[in-house]
């Protein structure tokens, strides 16, 4: 019996979004633990003051969906 054995590659990608709710480094932390806790967000980059969440994201194992309710279930707002 011959087994083929089939390696997807998939690029990762990065995005930049705009977050609405950020007061402080705490803020910060909270998305970027919630981002890094998911399968497919190699990491994830925030600034309160800027307002801007930067990702580096595999988008064949997390979509840009799952990535904005989590931030929203955090309590965060992003921007369309």
């Amino acid at each position: 019996m011959n087994l083929i054995t089939l390696n997807f590659i998939s690029e990762a990608m990065k995005k930049e979004l705009q977050v609405s709710g950020m007061s402080c480094h705490g803020c910060e932390m909270l998305i970027k633990e919630a981002l890094e806790e998911l399968d497919g967000v190699n990491e994830a980059e925030v600034s309160h003051i800027e307002g801007i969440v930067s990702l580096d994201y595999d988008p064949a194992r997390v979509n840009m969906e799952t990535i904005t309710s989590t931030i929203e279930e955090q309590g965060f707002k992003v921007k369309a």
